[in-house]
């Protein structure tokens, strides 16, 4: 089950630095090549130089963005642009968002260090990790030595009793980091160094199961890096500091979670024939067919997305728009057992009422034809977050389909890496994502002269 500890963690110190929000940055994951220069252009110590470095032409082993990485991160410690925390702390983090209806919602976590453990000893996965985001983080931490980012994880609270202990820790003390982000989320971080109240948060979390929501590829760079390290190690006690990886905790019983759908466009296909598709999904489908013109699109378009969500919360179900149809479609499961019918004992019982399941499984693989490395290569597929983004998307490039899903539901991802199994790619979105640059946990003395006054 989840052992965490304090940190003494590396923050920005806004007395070299100025207003903090210039600084931090979205994860590495999700930022555009437009987005990394405009983040290296708002403040020559971005958190940016750190975690997505630009690369050159002239780059080669030893010296490339991972070693400028090492030493911009060196002299930012020994300038004082990044100090260390004095005492051992957790950070309370808390991110106020907006809904489209309007409603704001607050999700709160808390940031500390977690015990490596592999996956299946308190600790779940649920989606897939790709080898190539793997070796470059693994790059970047054997260069820098320390963690950049955090893991985000989730836990089982349905008391609240850990959000209701660091409220309380937290009331009416001024936040050490309060700033907005570009997507006008406020991002709020209180340090928190109090004996007792960090004993009794990790004392709550001894039982709790953890399962990731986001960083799947750097957990397991960490544990990777652990195993590295202790190989090269003499005695290792299981104490040292790469042993834990800094992680955010975040209850999933709180009302402040949100669970975003990614959607998908389907392109290049060769052959591709829309009536002949649309009879297929019919064996498996029942097919709504919203047809729209020029003067009444939006209305369709909004009758559409409602009666997706509407369907949606009870059934397997699907928004469609193909390319060359003025028309949306709504393609709904015909029978709870259809994936039983299908797929047998092929796909376990615990995938079988999962939209993205029955999306890979029946429609891409089965109808189109789009084969399991094919959608893992994303060789004729693309991911998008937004609506508008994922319909508009019918204009452009040789894009053929786009597929709608409703959100994952936060049970579902519980069930799923409790059974063992993983999630295909992309199917959960959490929202909001987490700011990079607002604690950074140093795994030794490597990338510094010696530790500094707190902040």
């Amino acid at each position: 089950m989840a052992e965490i500890k304090p940190f003494k963690g590396l923050l920005y110190n806004p007395a070299k630095v100025g207003g903090l929000d210039r600084v931090m940055a979205p994860p590495y994951d999700v930022i555009s090549p437009k987005k990394q220069d405009d983040l290296y252009g708002r403040h020559p110590n971005n958190i940016i130089r750190l975690i997505l470095g630009k690369t050159s032409p002239d780059d080669r082993e030893g010296s490339d963005k991972y070693s400028r990485a090492a030493v911009d991160l060196k002299k930012w410690i020994n300038d004082g642009v990044l100090v260390q925390d004095g005492r051992p702390s957790i950070y309370y983090y808390t991110q106020s968002y907006k809904l489209k209806d309007g409603s704001t919602h607050t999700r709160k976590g808390f940031i500390a260090l977690s015990r490596l453990q592999d996956f299946g000893k308190g600790i779940h996965p649920h989606e897939k990790t790709l080898s190539g985001p793997k070796a470059d983080r693994l790059k970047l931490m054997q260069a820098c030595n320390v963690n950049l980012s955090c893991i985000f994880s989730l836990y089982s609270d349905p008391s609240l009793d850990i959000n209701r202990a660091l409220d309380r820790a937290s009331k009416g003390a001024t936040p050490i980091i309060d700033v907005p982000d570009d997507d006008a989320i406020v991002n709020r971080l209180w340090r928190i160094d109090d004996p007792l109240v960090i004993k009794s948060v990790s004392e709550a979390m001894k039982d709790k199961a953890l399962f990731i929501a986001d960083g799947h590829h750097r957990y397991e760079t960490a544990l990777n890096y652990r195993n590295m390290m202790r190989e090269k190690a003499e005695n290792p006690t299981g104490q040292e500091p790469y042993d834990y990886v800094m992680m955010y905790f975040s209850n999933m019983d709180d009302e402040g979670m949100t669970i975003w759908p990614t959607h998908r466009i389907i392109h290049s296909l060769k052959g591709f024939d829309p009536a002949s598709f649309l009879k297929q999904c019919g064996e498996y489908f029942d097919i709504k067919e919203l047809p729209f013109d020029v003067s009444n699109e939006a209305p369709v378009r909004g009758s559409f997305l409602k009666g997706l969500e509407a369907v949606g919360s009870a059934k397997n179900a699907f928004g469609l728009q193909m390319r060359g149809r003025n028309a949306y479609f709504i393609l709904t499961l015909k029978t709870d057992d259809m994936m039983d019918r299908v797929f047998g004992d092929r796909i376990p019982d615990v995938f079988k009422n999962l939209d993205v399941t029955v999306l890979h499984s029946l429609i891409l693989s089965k109808i189109l034809g789009i084969t399991q490395e094919a959608q893992e290569k994303q060789e004729n597929l693309l991911y998008v977050k937004s609506y508008d983004e994922a319909l508009g998307a019918m204009a452009k490039d040789d894009n053929q389909l786009v597929f709608l899903l409703n959100p994952t539901r936060i049970e579902q991802v519980k069930a799923v890496a409790l059974a063992g199994f993983v999630m295909p790619q992309k199917s959960t979105y959490f929202y909001p994502k987490l700011l990079s640059g607002l604690v950074i946990n140093s795994l030794g003395n490597k990338n510094s002269e010696g530790e500094r006054a707190k902040v």
